[in-house]
């Protein structure tokens, strides 16, 4: 025999064409020959099975799969207010969800989940032939896989994505136990009305938690995984009655449940679904304000739509009802006319209420954290706080008429409300019925700057637009927030530390470690004999002078009027020992300047005696029913010191004639309780005297002027706040009094319905230009 060549061995070992045969037979494969082919065949896919394998690793979860709903909620800790989210998903571990939503998802999704190895191959030849066939139609997959696509993957219908998921899952399989697995699962799959995961799903159908789930809500989520957008079982639960019964029915077979409980079960019963809109009220505003502060504390957006914090704010459910009520006391507003309140509490600096606007996406500017006002005379009481500091007392004399003071080269002439002239009055009458001149002459004899400086040492930001040094500063010509007056306001109730105001009391990851909670013991900026002594002139406000309507409140009360010139904008700030409140009046145009507020709710002029004080006194009233009537500190024997030099060029003479103290010279003697008594015997008589002239004392910058139809309306309307500087214009006629201002045992003026605002929507904060001119109450 002759040598075989390697052609003929090959040939021999293929024997194809088949030696030995003719025609089309010889064309036919042997059984060896298929043998062969089948034996590489699944050596080659065992080659790139174990290649694929190697070379896929685990990658990142997605972030919307990885983000978590962050969850606000009030004081309580317990009541919802919104949430923040890209995707409305809260996860939960393994022990937090019922064994029958377990057992109710293997059986109708993965009925061998406890004994594959993360894929299943009669559902992955299913799949396969699908996509070979270009019909997929998903199903097949084990939960395992569900969860690898829905985490890390993608919803993509190719034989790529389908080989990584598969390859991913048996990875899976291998690092996680099937207890961890089977939760991933539940926290990841989609249920409809936007609900990510069961704990969602269980609160936004049943009212209810994951933890809590029945045979039957867990049978009917189980049933919504393949069409979760199918229907809303609230409308159509008959879509998902056949889905329904299969899942049941397994979970009979399984040995989960007996058949006759299967047999029995009925479709639970599904709330409603809620609204969209979580923003509706003020809801929208508080979320604004606390995301801002998580911001401000270095926090990204990403962080908190998808951190699963638990964020506990400082608004309290019932003072936000109260706040709401008062503001709906007020008469229809009127074209561009805004209301604010804020509310605080001295003791920790918590925002527990605020007002801001009637229609969250028609004007999303808060009007209390965001848009700003002239302070008018609220401004007063930081150039009190600096004459205190500098050695004045409440029984020092100034002038109370118009006089001219030299301001940095050019005469300054301020005003009072009306014309007024009061001749000498004491620190604490100028205090009551806020005479500008007194305050006038103390806050240059201070210092313009002393009285800024007290102003932000209490709470303003040192940016608020206006507050500068200008002898004028005085009456009111900076323009903060209401945040930041009932901020100030606070630090005096506080006696005399500054908390700084928050709308976050803490805010917790998902594993419940704490990533932020405001320092709440606060700072010592002034002398508790320096803030006790402040009170009592503020609460002298309220006994007699401009705040009197807050008698009404009936409890020891403090604060101060307020009205810019031309009425731009009326306050009223005060507060008890438990809480600080600003409520403020404005009006702008549709470009964001101010315009006067006008006549308004049958009212010839707003000012901060009228509306701000009664929507205070509603609030206040409401928000410290049942509580204890805390008093304010004894007023302390403050020891005496040398006054400031007279800067104002007022004459001892003139400003002090028949007064027992001094605006520019030593007093030695100490102010005892003998001055004190002084001082009441002292205004008493000015009181009188003033009546005798029909000057307006006890209203602040109001009375309503030149409206006679008005008049014993106002039983806080206040006097004293008209004049400013040069250009403040020409004086007006004097009041003819309010006689029926401060008259006590009035009551709060009774709930009204609340009214619509039909001013637009401003996002953004604006920044009004302040006047140098501003008069204030």
């Amino acid at each position: 025999m002759g040598t075989r060549t390697r052609k003929d061995q090959t040939k021999s070992l293929l024997n194809y064409p088949r030696a030995g045969h003719t025609g089309f037979a010889k064309w036919i494969p042997s059984v060896r020959l298929v043998g062969l082919g089948i034996l590489t065949g699944f050596v080659l896919i065992i080659g790139l099975f174990t290649v694929g394998y190697l070379s896929t690793s685990i990658p990142e979860p997605n972030a919307a799969a990885a983000g978590q709903t962050s969850t606000v909620y009030y004081d309580d800790g317990k009541t919802v207010i919104g949430t923040f989210k890209v995707e409305d998903r809260k996860s939960v571990d393994i022990q937090d969800i019922s064994p029958t939503m377990q057992q109710a998802a293997i059986a109708a999704e993965d009925q061998s989940f406890y004994e594959n190895r993360g894929i299943s191959v009669k559902g992955l030849s299913r799949a396969a032939v699908g996509v070979i066939t270009d019909n997929y139609a998903g199903g097949g997959s084990t939960i395992t896989q569900q969860y690898v696509k829905n985490y890390y993957l993608t919803n993509e219908k190719t034989l790529t994505r389908k080989l990584k998921e598969m390859f991913i899952a048996i990875k899976i399989d291998q690092e996680k136990s099937k207890d961890q697995i089977m939760a991933d699962y539940l926290n990841t799959i989609f249920l409809g009305r936007k609900s990510y995961g069961v704990e969602v799903a269980a609160h936004n159908y049943f009212d209810t938690s994951a933890k809590e789930l029945t045979v039957e809500q867990s049978a009917l989520l189980a049933a919504m995984i393949q069409q979760p957008s199918l229907a809303d079982p609230s409308e159509n639960p008959e879509r998902y009655e056949n889905r329904f019964r299969y899942v049941l029915n397994n979970m009979a077979e399984n040995g989960y449940i007996t058949k006759e409980d299967a047999k029995n079960a009925q479709l639970p019963e599904v709330k409603k679904p809620r609204s969209d809109n979580e923003r509706l009220g003020q809801a929208g505003y508080m979320m604004d304000a606390v995301r801002s502060e998580l911001k401000n504390q270095g926090m990204t957006d990403d962080q908190i739509d998808r951190g699963g914090m638990k964020i506990t704010s400082t608004f309290n459910r019932d003072r936000m009802r109260d706040a709401q009520d008062a503001i709906d006391t007020l008469p229809k507003m009127k074209k561009g006319m805004h209301a604010g309140l804020t509310s605080i509490d001295p003791a920790t600096g918590e925002v527990k209420a605020f007002y801001g606007g009637p229609k969250y996406f028609e004007r999303m500017q808060n009007n209390s954290t965001q848009d700003i006002a002239q302070a008018g005379s609220t401004f007063k009481p930081f150039a009190l706080v600096a004459g205190l500091e500098a050695g004045y007392r409440l029984n020092d004399s100034f002038r109370g008429s118009p006089v001219t003071f030299p301001n940095n080269g050019h005469p300054w002439t301020p005003k009072n409300y009306g014309g007024a002239s009061y001749g000498s009055v004491t620190l604490l009458k100028a205090t009551q019925s806020s005479i500008n001149t007194a305050y006038a002459q103390l806050n240059i004899n201070v210092g313009p700057d002393k009285t800024r400086d007290v102003a932000v040492r209490a709470g303003l930001p040192k940016d608020t637009p206006g507050l500068d040094d200008n002898a004028s500063n005085v009456l009111g010509t900076a323009s903060p927030t209401t945040l930041q007056m009932a901020s100030a306001f606070s630090t005096f109730a506080a006696e005399g530390v500054y908390r700084s105001p928050h709308f976050v009391r803490e805010a917790v990851d998902s594993s419940g470690e704490s990533l932020y909670k405001p320092d709440t013991k606060g700072e010592r900026k002034f002398e508790q004999d320096i803030m006790a002594e402040t009170t009592y002139a503020l609460s002298q406000v309220v006994q007699s002078g401009s705040g009197s309507y807050a008698q009404n409140l009936g409890r020891p009360a403090a604060g101060k009027t307020g009205t810019s010139t031309d009425a731009y904008s009326a306050w009223f700030v005060g507060y008890t020992p438990e809480l600080a409140t600003a409520v403020s009046l404005f009006r702008e145009d549709e470009e964001g300047r101010w315009q006067k507020i006008g006549s308004y709710g049958g009212r010839g002029e707003v000012t901060g005696g009228s509306f701000p004080i009664q929507v205070w006194t509603r609030y206040m009233s409401d928000a410290l029913e049942g509580q204890p009537k805390s008093k304010f500190p004894k007023r302390p024997d403050l020891p005496d010191k040398d006054r400031p030099k007279n800067k104002s060029g007022v004459s001892k003479s003139s400003s002090n004639s028949g007064s027992s103290g001094s605006s520019g010279s030593s007093n030695k003697k100490r102010y005892s309780k003998k001055d004190k008594k002084d001082d009441e015997g002292k205004k008493d008589e000015e009181k009188k005297s003033e009546e005798d002239q029909k000057e307006s004392d006890d209203s602040d910058d109001s009375g309503d002027s030149g409206d006679s139809g008005d008049k014993g309306k106002d039983s806080g309307s206040e006097s004293g706040d008209f004049g400013g500087s040069e250009d403040s214009g020409s004086e007006k006629k004097k009041s003819g009094g309010d006689k029926s201002s401060g008259e006590k045992g009035n009551t709060p003026p009774k709930k009204k319905e609340p009214k619509k605002s039909k001013s637009k929507s401003s996002s953004s904060s604006k920044s009004k230009s302040s006047k140098s001119s501003t008069s204030s109450e």
